[in-house]
């Protein structure tokens, strides 16, 4: 009987071995395709903040639910895998590695009009103001809004381009270290009433 069983796996085991491979692909096919796709309301880069994907997930909700989001069928996403040497956008010429990669990553989003808002210390947002990156929050917030962030709004040449996270709960939550963090709205984005959504909810513990 061994034998038999043997000689039987011998000459069908190819045959069963595909045949298990195309049952697992079958469910997975099923299972995948018959969940359906949430609506991404937010995308957003933490720069030079790298987490671990089970805090991230954390942000993404709490972001969702910042702005109304429904966690069945909407969802938020949060890049917290970049890193750039500040003192390395100051040269002509960028060689660390790094760097090169996150720039390349992030520009590639903006292009793209899949990025809606970027947290940055101080000196890495300011690279992005000069290259004009951020929408002028003075068009976007109304007046009560500004006024409530007036303190905090970053300024140049009469624009509104960031908010200072300094003190907000968002930073003391997540051990945030960035130095002088700050928040701005990607020019490009297609979700910039969600992204001020996201600003509201992020200060109003402040208020």
């Amino acid at each position: 009987m061994k034998k038999k069983i043997s000689d039987w796996w011998t000459y069908h085991r190819r045959i069963v071995v595909l045949g298990l491979a195309a049952a697992a692909f079958a469910v997975y096919a099923a299972v995948s395709f018959g969940e359906e796709e949430k609506t991404q309301l937010l995308a957003g880069m933490l720069i030079n903040q790298v987490r671990e994907e089970a805090v991230t997930d954390q942000m993404e909700a709490e972001f969702l639910g910042g702005i109304g989001g429904d966690p069945e069928t909407e969802e938020v996403f949060v890049d917290a895998a970049l890193t750039m040497d500040a003192q390395e956008l100051q040269k002509e010429a960028i060689f660390d590695l790094d760097t090169q990669e996150s720039m390349a990553k992030l520009t590639t989003c903006v292009y793209a009009h899949e990025l809606d808002f970027l947290i940055a210390e101080t000196a890495v947002f300011d690279y992005y103001q000069n290259l004009n990156a951020f929408a002028d929050l003075n068009g976007l917030l109304t007046n009560e809004q500004r006024e409530a962030l007036e303190d905090v709004l970053c300024t140049a040449d009469g624009k509104a381009y960031g908010v200072r996270m300094d003190n907000t709960e968002f930073i003391k939550k997540y051990d945030i270290t960035l130095d002088e963090p700050v928040i701005g709205i990607i020019s490009g984005s297609k979700r910039k009433d969600a992204a001020v959504k996201l600003i509201a909810y992020l200060f109003s513990a402040e208020e």
